[in-house]
């Protein structure tokens, strides 16, 4: 790949880069779509490291606050996609540690209560409930997350 190839990849991965907050792991699949050469790929990923396009962190705390925000993941959830993004761990459970537990419940309360409503008068108390619970796994929060949910309160009588 000659230097104008070089140059024109690098403008493309700032683009991708400065359009929403991506992964190491992103930026890596894209480019070698472009690229094989091991020494390019580093080259341009440090290049892109040092002109702060490309954080991890950031990514990080940017991916937390949108599924959390947007999505309601619970941390369980969050923490398989940035697995997959193939964050570090300790990244991973320093920035999840910070989440707000208010807004997180909240989230989970909402998500119940949601699901809730959408269940049958007709099943059992018993079956609604398991239901709720397997919805909420399904969105990543585990049984110490809701311990505290009255889920009684949840069907009307």
């Amino acid at each position: 790949m000659g230097l104008r190839g070089l140059n024109d990849l690098r403008l493309k991965l700032e683009r991708y880069c400065a359009y929403q907050e991506r992964s190491v792991f992103e930026v890596d699949k894209k480019l070698r779509a472009y690229t094989n050469n091991e020494k390019t790929i580093a080259e341009l990923i440090k290049g892109l490291f040092s002109n702060n396009f490309l954080n991890e962190e950031r990514f990080v705390v940017a991916y937390i606050e949108g599924k959390i925000n947007q999505k309601r993941w619970g941390k369980q959830k969050i923490r398989s996609g940035l697995i997959s993004h193939r964050v570090r761990p300790e990244l991973i459970d320093q920035k999840l540690s910070e989440v707000s537990l208010l807004i997180y419940q909240e989230n989970l309360l909402k998500l119940a209560q949601k699901k809730a409503k959408t269940l049958s008068d007709k099943a059992s108390e018993f079956e609604n409930t398991t239901k709720v619970m397997r919805f909420l796994y399904s969105k990543g929060y585990t049984s110490k997350d809701w311990e505290g949910l009255d889920f009684k309160n949840l069907f009307p009588s």
